[in-house]
């Protein structure tokens, strides 16, 4: 009998959410035979991950949709994969566990969310502040409990994995996220006459959306344009429009294929964030044959400084490396095929093996 995995986590092809996106990836690509996945979907799921006979639960994205993500969970299941960080994920598990339906559950931390005493004693021990992710802290006991009873944690980079190991004990694995290089690739990357910095991301403030009114007002030989949605987008629009930045724009929110487009026709890529993971957004820009500007505080392992980017530890730091790299447009060309080369080990195609192979030995007590 196959070994029957439940991932809660979404398969509809519009979703951008970087964790769903993350789940319809790996589903697409494991090909052990001796499991079989189920997920949900609210709409159309992707193609590639119903060709690859991952079976969906309809979930109707109504207001109901926790309460009947909290059910799905009482499947018969073998072992759940990828739980996430909502009222359902934890009420589900709950349930489980009340009803001595426990089976092997594995999570993934992918950003560090903790309250103010932790993020103070996990900066020490890594040496340089850590920043948690901004407004979750009411999910905290949530993330506790579900990180708690997880028998394994996967971390995305080996900082959160020192992270997890200190909240959590031993039981934790680092491995890499992987990029779509069907997509995200430098195949025909051609760089504009004039600089054009891009960012990408929720226009929110925990993405530090207003450094790019910094960046276009001191940089006016450059354009800057900020793909992405949120509550922030409208006023920044307003405050550029105030102070006559005639080279700064946000567009809105791009699928993946037309982002990847316009990656390839920019010049250089920033995220003024403090508190991230490893953002797949960088990695994206990357596979496009971008340097990348960032912050260094989430020690993102696929931008090395002075390679394929440079890793700022402070606003005014970015704000001078971006400078810096409209004003050398060599050094971005080299740093621009660094990305490109680097990025081909991050192939989704490479990775999604070790994470099918991990999960599967979890699964069935191998460790």
């Amino acid at each position: 009998m196959a070994l029957h995995i439940f991932v809660p986590r979404w398969m509809d092809q519009a979703n951008t959410n970087a964790q769903n996106s993350n789940a319809r990836a790996l589903l697409s690509r494991f090909r052990n035979q001796g499991a079989r996945w189920t997920a949900v979907a609210g709409e159309k799921p992707l193609e590639s991950v119903l060709h690859n006979g991952i079976q969906t639960l309809h979930i109707a994205p109504n207001r109901w949709w926790e309460a009947r993500m909290a059910v799905a969970y009482q499947s018969k299941f073998d072992a759940i994969f990828y739980p996430g960080p909502h009222w359902s994920d934890e009420m589900g598990l709950r349930i489980r566990h009340y009803r001595g339906k426990r089976v092997p559950l594995v999570a993934t931390i992918e950003g560090v969310i903790a309250d103010a005493d932790a993020v103070q004693h996990l900066s020490e021990m890594v040496g340089h502040p850590l920043f948690s992710e901004p407004f979750a802290e009411p999910g905290i006991p949530r993330l506790r409990y579900i990180y708690g009873q997880a028998d394994h944690i996967v971390a995305i980079s080996p900082l959160l994995a020192r992270v997890a190991q200190s909240l959590y004990g031993d039981k934790v694995s680092c491995l890499p996220l992987g990029v779509e290089s069907g997509i995200f690739h430098s195949a025909g990357t051609r760089e504009p006459t004039r600089c054009r910095v891009v960012g990408c991301g929720s226009v929110k403030p925990r993405k530090n959306p207003q450094v790019f009114l910094r960046l276009a007002e001191r940089y006016k030989e450059a354009d800057f344009v900020w793909f992405g949605d949120g509550e922030m987008r409208q006023p920044l629009v307003a405050q550029a429009k105030k102070l006559n930045l005639e080279n700064l724009f946000f567009p809105g929110p791009l699928l993946p294929e037309p982002l990847a487009d316009e990656f390839r026709h920019s010049s250089l890529f920033v995220l003024p964030s403090y508190a991230e993971g490893v953002p797949k957004v960088t990695n994206e820009a990357a596979a496009c044959g971008l340097p990348i500007v960032l912050n260094g505080f989430y020690k993102a392992t696929t931008v090395v400084h002075e390679r394929n980017g440079l890793v700022a530890w402070s606003d005014e730091e970015l704000i001078e490396h971006v400078g810096t790299l409209i004003r050398d447009p060599d050094k971005r060309a080299r740093m621009g095929q660094r990305s490109a080369e680097m990025a081909k080990e991050w192939d989704w195609e490479l990775i999604a093996p070790q994470w099918e192979d991990l999960i599967l030995k979890v699964a069935t007590g191998a460790i």
